[in-house]
């Protein structure tokens, strides 16, 4: 059965939707990009699923169009094997956030919610399941 996610938000309440489904996903640091010409962010993020009972993997591609400026905070663009774990995708108003556990943080400067997402596969069993600290 193909259950595969496409989604497009446009709103916060559209974008509430996508980082829901994004919150726990791992992101290679390489597996990022941001073409400044095209004002366009781009990467693929391993989202947790659990399905029919087992805890799954899925890549998803997410594209946040209008993009005047991509700022970081503890990320390391030459480290492209580190691996980050997502906590949320919120809008500020002025920019789309993306906050990620470690205190790393990407801050896209837009004035609008333009954010499209797909899953690209049928995804992977996984035996690590997510966990958070009570702190």
């Amino acid at each position: 059965m193909d259950n595969r996610q496409k989604l497009a938000a446009l709103d916060l309440a559209d974008l509430t939707v996508l980082s829901s489904l994004l919150q726990d996903a791992t992101v290679l640091v390489g597996d990022m990009g941001y073409d400044a010409e095209a004002e366009q962010f781009m990467l693929v993020a391993a989202r947790f699923i659990t399905e029919d009972g087992h805890n799954r993997r899925r890549l998803m591609g997410v594209n946040i169009d209008g993009v005047k400026r991509a700022r970081r905070y503890g990320i390391d663009l030459n480290r492209k094997e580190d691996v980050l774990s997502l906590l949320s995708v919120t809008f500020s108003g002025m920019s789309v956030d993306l906050t990620f556990s470690g205190d790393a943080m990407l801050t896209l400067e837009t004035d609008q919610i333009r954010v499209f997402a797909a899953d690209l596969d049928e995804g992977w069993v996984t035996g690590f399941q997510p966990s958070h600290n009570s702190d």
